[in-house]
C-alpha cells in the first residue's frame, strides 16, 4: 500500500482489531445504502497504516459481483502539529489522526451515496491527492479511485513467490 509521501519504509499496519472496527462503524452507519446483488451484500474493506510522517487509512467499498471498487484513501501527517499546551502521548496522536481520516473517508462514502454513486468520481479525482481542511485547521488528504487492494495484494504475493522461486534456482 502507497501512501501519499514517498518513503522508503513499509510502515506500521494499524491493529486488526481496530480496523474491525472501523469496518464495525462503516457497515453500520451505512447499512440501507448497501446494495444486494446475487444474494451477497457490498461490504467495506479497511486497510491501515503508520508511516514515520504519515498515517493512511484506506476504506474500500467491495461490490460482490465486479473486481472493481470505490476506495477512499485519507493521509494525514504525523505526528500532528500540536496547537494545544499539553502534548498528547503518541497513542493518542495515532487514534486522533485515525479519526480523522476516518470522519473524513465517511464524509466522503456520505457524499458518494447522496449523489447516487457517480461513477465519474476517480475521473474528477484523477488519481491525485486532493487536500481538504476537514476541521478548523486540520487537513485531510483525499484520494479517490477504483483500487481493488485485496486483488493488488494476491498479485503481489505471486510476483514474490515468483521472484522467490527464480531466486532459489539461482542459489542451486
Amino acid at each position: 500500500m502507497e501512501g501519499r509521501k514517498k518513503t522508503t519504509t513499509k510502515g506500521i499496519k494499524l491493529p486488526q482489531d481496530y480496523l474491525d472496527l472501523v469496518t464495525e462503524v462503516f457497515t453500520k452507519n451505512f447499512a440501507k445504502k448497501l446494495l444486494i446483488e446475487k444474494g451477497k451484500k457490498e461490504r467495506f474493506l479497511v486497510y491501515g497504516h503508520i508511516f514515520s510522517d504519515e498515517i493512511l487509512l484506506v476504506i474500500s467499498l467491495e461490490n460482490p459481483t465486479s473486481l472493481r471498487m470505490i476506495t477512499a484513501y485519507a493521509s494525514v501527517d504525523y505526528p500532528p502539529k500540536n496547537t494545544s499546551a499539553t502534548k498528547p502521548s503518541p497513542a493518542d496522536a495515532v487514534q486522533a489522526s485515525v479519526n480523522l481520516c476516518v470522519d473524513a473517508t465517511a464524509s466522503f462514502f456520505q457524499t458518494y451515496f447522496d449523489e447516487g454513486r457517480p461513477m465519474d468520481y476517480d475521473m474528477e479525482y484523477q488519481q491525485n491527492w486532493t487536500t481538504v481542511e476537514f476541521e478548523k485547521g486540520k487537513i485531510v488528504y483525499l484520494r479517490i479511485n477504483r483500487d481493488n487492494l485485496d486483488l493488488e495484494a494476491q498479485a503481489d504475493a505471486l510476483l514474490e513467490l515468483d521472484e522467490q522461486a527464480k531466486q532459489k534456482k539461482k542459489l542451486h
